[in-house]
């Protein structure tokens, strides 16, 4: 089951529950090739882990996502 979030996104944030609530952020993940849209195990890992697997550096990806997300706003 999804959470509803709200910004600032953090290192702890669930990815299902990031992409669901905002979409704008999906073209980030494809942009540097984290294909975790689609992963079975998007309900389970979080912003860190996902960062850490696909050698993205956490906090520059942070950057990246809340700034999307404010642009939308």
């Amino acid at each position: 089951m999804s959470t509803v979030l709200t910004a600032p996104i953090t290192a702890e944030t669930i990815l299902d529950d990031l992409m669901s609530t905002y979409k704008v952020t999906i073209p980030l993940f494809i942009r540097r090739k984290m294909m975790c849209i689609g992963c079975p195990v998007v309900r389970l890992h979080d912003v860190r882990e996902a960062c850490r697997e696909h050698g993205v550096p956490l906090d520059e990806f942070l950057r990246e996502v809340n700034a999307a997300i404010a642009q939308r706003a």
